[in-house]
Order: C-alpha cells, then sequence, then structure tokens
C-alpha cells in the first residue's frame, strides 16, 4: 500500500474506472441508441402513420432480440395476453383489475420455473430499478446520489431507520441512518468512515442548499423541485450556476471517498489495521479536501443564519 502520487491516482481512476466503464457502457447500448435515432428520423419524414408504426414496432422487437435473444418470445406473450384480456374487457368497468390478475398469474408462473431460473431472472430484473445511474454519474447532490444508489436499500433505510429516528432530530436521525448502513454492510473501517463523512456531507449539503433556496427564493434544493414548486427563480442562469457548483463538489466528493477503494486491495483477506492505515494515508494523500470542503460549507451555513 505504497504512497503514489496525485498524477498516478487520476491515471489509474481513469483506465481503471472511467475509460472500461464507458467501453462497457457504449457496447452494450450503442445498437439501442442507433435504433432510438432511425425511430426519430423515422418520425420526422413525412410518412403514413402505419409505416411509421410498423418501423417501430420492427425496432422494438430487435431491440428485444438483442437483448434477450431467442427469451423475447415471452415479453411479447406477455404483452399479447395483456392486449386481449383488455380487448375481451373494454366495455368493463374492472378492466384494470383483470389485467393486474393477469400480469401477477403470469410472474408467478415465472417464478415457478415456467422457463430457466437463470433467464427468468434476467428478464424480470428489466422491470425492477435498483439504481440510478444518471443521478450517480451526473448527480445534482449528494442527497441524490445516496438515495439513488441503492434504491431498495435507501427505501428500506428510509422507512425504518429514518423516519423511527426523526424524533431525535433530522441530524440525529442521519448518523443513525448510516450508521445502520454501515452495519448492514458489513462493519468495516473504511466503510464506516466513507458512510459517516457521507452522514456530514449530505446533512450540511441539505441545510446550506435549503438556506439558499429560501434566501434567493430559488429552486436550489438538494432534490429537483416540483414543477409548481413556490420558488420565485426557477431557470435563471445563476440558479443554473448554483446547482452546477453544487453538481461538481457532488462529483468531488465521489472521487474523494472513492479513492479509499482500492481495485488491487482484497478487502476479504487485508488485515483489519492494514485497511485503516490505507484509508487513512489515502485521504491524507489528498489533503482531506472533501472534509474540509464540508466543513466551509458548514461555515457558511452558519454564517448565513
Amino acid at each position: 500500500m505504497g504512497a503514489f502520487s496525485r498524477q498516478k491516482f487520476f491515471q489509474e481512476l481513469a483506465h481503471g474506472c472511467l475509460l472500461p466503464t464507458a467501453q462497457q457502457g457504449l457496447e452494450q447500448v450503442w445498437q439501442l441508441l442507433v435504433i432510438c435515432l432511425l425511430c426519430r428520423l423515422l418520425w420526422m419524414l413525412g410518412l403514413p402513420s402505419f409505416v411509421k408504426h410498423l418501423g417501430t414496432v420492427a425496432g422494438g422487437f430487435y431491440t428485444l432480440y438483442l437483448f434477450f435473444e431467442l427469451h423475447m418470445i415471452w415479453v411479447v406473450l406477455l404483452s399479447l395476453l395483456c392486449y386481449l384480456f383488455l380487448f375481451l374487457c373494454r366495455h368493463s368497468t374492472i378492466r384494470g383489475t383483470f389485467l393486474s390478475i393477469t400480469v401477477l398469474i403470469y410472474l408467478l408462473l415465472g417464478e415457478l420455473h415456467m422457463m430457466d431460473t437463470t433467464n427468468w431472472h434476467k428478464m424480470r430484473g428489466e422491470d425492477m430499478a435498483v439504481s440510478k445511474p444518471l443521478n450517480i454519474e451526473f448527480p445534482r447532490s449528494m442527497v441524490e446520489v445516496v438515495t439513488s444508489w441503492n434504491l431498495p436499500m435507501s427505501r428500506f433505510l428510509n422507512t425504518y431507520v429514518f423516519k423511527s429516528a426523526l424524533k431525535f432530530g433530522t441530524f440525529s436521525a442521519i448518523m443513525v441512518t448510516y450508521t445502520a448502513s454501515a452495519l448492514l454492510h458489513g462493519l468495516s473501517f473504511h466503510l464506516g468512515a466513507v458512510l459517516i463523512s457521507l452522514g456530514f456531507i449530505t446533512y450540511i449539503e441539505h441545510v446550506l442548499r435549503k438556506r439558499l433556496a429560501a434566501i434567493f427564493n430559488a429552486c436550489v434544493l438538494s432534490k429537483k423541485c416540483q414543477p409548481n414548486c413556490t420558488h420565485r427563480n426557477k431557470k435563471g442562469l445563476w440558479v443554473y450556476v448554483i446547482n452546477i457548483a453544487f453538481s461538481a463538489l457532488a462529483i468531488l466528493h465521489l472521487t474523494y471517498l472513492g479513492s479509499v477503494f482500492n481495485s488491487s486491495v482484497d478487502y476479504m483477506e487485508e488485515d483489519e489495521d492494514d485497511i485503516t492505515h490505507h484509508t487513512i494515508q489515502k485521504w491524507s494523500e489528498l489533503s482531506w479536501t472533501s472534509h474540509w470542503v464540508t466543513f466551509g460549507c458548514w461555515i457558511l451555513y452558519r454564517l448565513l443564519l
């Protein structure tokens, strides 16, 4: 775990994370993006509507085949069943109930091994959102990152930990939630340090942006405002500048916190003292940047009170 320069760190970040992620992502979706572009161009042409619909149907079938190959027949079958029930119950006031029962029976048959387990879970997973990658790669705030990273875990912690601890105050509830998350993820120094740091970062960011939103009457909260919010300033240039600044700050925090997770280190075999030393050493090399920035945000928040 020898020390290495910032330049080497950013080179490792680029070659070990950013470039492989971009390459693998492009390999997965480039054909889908091409199909979307072709469909868009098709609808811009002055063709009869049935030609446009046939073109998009063909594109949809090809996309299904691209991801599921011959198992796409199960998705097509479900679509046909839903269409059939909606057609047969078109004059009924409870057609929604019949449709729900149809889909439920289909899902139960799939769970009971109507097809092999591996392919079924692959297909079912397409309908189960467990993360929001865009909110992580292009974050509005650190609050958005932590709630989008693992949606099922986030909902569980919010429902059963955060809301239960709110009676002790917002800050206490946040710290209890992150402590519970650290325990659920397996108590380890580097995980605990990252999660507790996230607790302070997200709380201070939340209260600071809430204060700025109140002062400027603008949509600069940690979470995106609803279209009917009462803020007077919604789309001004300086509003975008503030939000972009906090987005850049969130990317800085993510890079800083993620630096302790070294791909060359086997955390299952490494001694806990070595992991602790690695975490402290890594953040020391980065001059504790994220922690100092968070402290500065807290000072700014106190000055604005």
